[in-house]
């Protein structure tokens, strides 16, 4: 008898550092942020420990946090995209399986496809929504009331906003620029290309009012340009590198490259 109530002690315990610790990270990093493994690791037992006793990070979330908080916890189609989007964006898409999805959106493998299918269609997802992005910009660009010189600092600030809003989009894209794949050759590629249109026709615009230099090869300087606005996103890596210590925000570095490209191609 007392070999079982010593045992039911030790598992009571184990619950209850199971919600102190999840309870705890849940308060600091967030929801999104915090996986079954983080809580495992803190709480030093298994993930089997948790799912034995509460079932998934949802399941475990509602369980800590009174009913009316319950709409903080976001739908699980949300969550499954949220976290495919950190682990390609860390990763790249062939090294991502379903199941680390599921893992890291703590649910199972089922629900992925049944909101999405499979893989490369909650990959296809994503990209829609990224490059859904691009979309805004050419409207914003292509709507006549823009000289080509205001076209061009838009793309500085359309790229800017999407660093601040969308990280993990970006990298995704920076993914593509490397390791390309057929999903994203099919959503988008044919947005980038319509960037690319917008700004050449911006630049060839002001090359035809005497705005830029009549030498100018449109192409190439707006690939030159795109280049240096997505270059920032190197920028700690580089930093690092070259043992720069000074703090560059992404303010001064756009606004910078912007004065560089135009002292680069106006007509003096």
């Amino acid at each position: 008898m007392q070999v079982l109530q010593g045992a039911f002690i030790m598992e009571a315990g184990k619950k209850e550092k199971i919600e102190k610790e999840a309870r705890r990270l849940f308060g600091e990093k967030g929801y999104h942020d915090t996986s079954l493994r983080d809580i495992s690791r803190q709480a030093g037992v298994s993930v089997s420990s948790i799912s034995y006793y509460f079932g998934t990070k949802e399941e475990l979330y509602h369980t800590l946090f009174p009913r009316e908080e319950k709409e903080k916890a976001p739908d699980k189609k949300e969550q499954i995209e949220n976290a495919a989007i950190r682990l390609f964006a860390l990763k790249g898409y062939s090294d991502v399986s379903i199941r680390d999805i599921g893992k890291e959106a703590g649910v199972n493998s089922a629900a992925i496809s049944y909101y999405f299918g499979g893989k490369k269609e909650l990959y296809a997802a994503i990209l829609e929504r990224g490059s859904a992005l691009l979309v805004d910009f050419v409207e914003m660009a292509a709507d006549g009331t823009r000289k080509p010189m205001e076209i061009m600092e838009l793309y500085s600030r359309f790229f800017f906003r999407l660093m601040k809003e969308h990280p993990y989009i970006l990298r995704i894209f920076s993914w593509e620029m490397i390791h390309p794949t057929d999903v994203f050759a099919s959503i988008g590629k044919e947005r980038f290309a319509m960037v690319l249109v917008v700004l050449r026709a911006a630049l060839t615009e002001g090359m035809e009012e005497g705005i830029f230099r009549h030498n100018l090869k449109p192409t190439e300087v707006c690939i030159s340009w795109a280049g240096m606005v997505a270059y920032y996103y190197l920028m700690s890596e580089i930093k690092k590198r070259f043992a720069v210590k000074e703090e560059i925000s992404e303010a001064s570095y756009m606004d910078q490259a912007f004065d560089v490209l135009m002292n680069g191609i106006k007509e003096k």
